[in-house]
């Protein structure tokens, strides 16, 4: 790796945010490009397309701020959203269907909710919300998200994360689900522990779950540790982005030398940071 571009350092973050940005404008700017067609699967995987880029601007905010925590955050829906557009992809209809479906029952359920916790009530709901009709089709979707002692079902797919990158990496290629096991490995598990406020997380943002003798010392040591992590971030989210991108192509192929302009673009960045 050139010595200007080594991981944690500013040069290193600068060319990821530079890299990020332009293909985050490419995933933006192909919606144009998209034939104009009026199915499920376009309508699904650009309603998912377009929070990659909303959360991917407010992630090169954070980058510049050095927000470690807050950039894995923010990373975990961008790889959740490009992981649902795959699953969409690869089971069709199917898995658009049911999607609709938790989304109309959830919907419903979101007029009228309660929460208890021994003496405490917390619930929020519409006057006389027992006589909102419900549509066979409501019903269905009530039904298909019930328990059998009557619970919301919270899982719209009934596939866990792995499943899910097996069933994609099944239908687009190794490639693709190289990129997303990656983004398992690095972005989720941190991301998670952050998320729940544990321990882990905390010290994990201070460097202090290596060993000890390498825990940072001192401001500049832990802005070398933060920026290094936020360089992952950077980097996966470049990576994920291009899957996005790849898969809505390999549906509805943008033609002209659109894809191969945004190909050029990630594998420059890799030659730069791996050289």
């Amino acid at each position: 790796m050139d010595q200007s571009l080594k991981l944690g350092s500013d040069e290193y973050l600068k060319e990821a945010m530079i890299t990020l940005d332009k293909v985050l404008a490419s995933l933006w700017k192909i919606n144009e490009k998209v034939p104009n067609v009026n199915d499920d699967l376009m309508m699904a995987k650009w309603t998912l397309a377009w929070p990659i880029v909303e959360s991917g601007m407010s992630l090169l905010d954070l980058s510049q701020k050095q927000r470690m925590r807050d950039c894995y955050i923010i990373a975990r829906p961008i790889f959740e959203h490009v992981l649902n557009i795959g699953y969409f992809g690869a089971n069709g209809e199917k898995a658009i269907k049911l999607a609709l479906q938790h989304s109309h029952q959830k919907s419903y359920r979101d007029l009228n909710r309660e929460i208890n916790i021994k003496d405490i009530k917390v619930a929020i709901g519409l006057k006389n919300f027992n006589n909102i009709p419900v549509s066979d089709e409501l019903k269905i979707a009530l039904d298909e998200f019930t328990s059998q002692k009557g619970f919301e079902v919270r899982s719209w797919t009934g596939d866990n994360t792995f499943k899910k990158i097996e069933i994609i990496a099944d239908k687009y290629g190794k490639d693709i689900g190289t990129i997303l096991t990656l983004n398992l490995f690095y972005i989720y598990r941190h991301s998670s522990e952050i998320i729940h406020g544990t321990l882990f997380g905390t010290l994990f943002s201070r460097g202090m779950t290596k060993l000890s003798n390498e825990w940072p010392v001192n401001s500049i040591d832990l802005e070398k540790h933060q920026n290094t992590y936020i360089g992952f971030i950077l980097q996966n989210t470049i990576l994920m982005t291009y899957c996005a991108i790849k898969i809505i192509d390999s549906h509805y192929p943008l033609g002209g030398n659109d894809f191969e302009e945004i190909k050029k673009i990630v594998t420059a960045y890799r030659i730069k940071v791996e050289k």
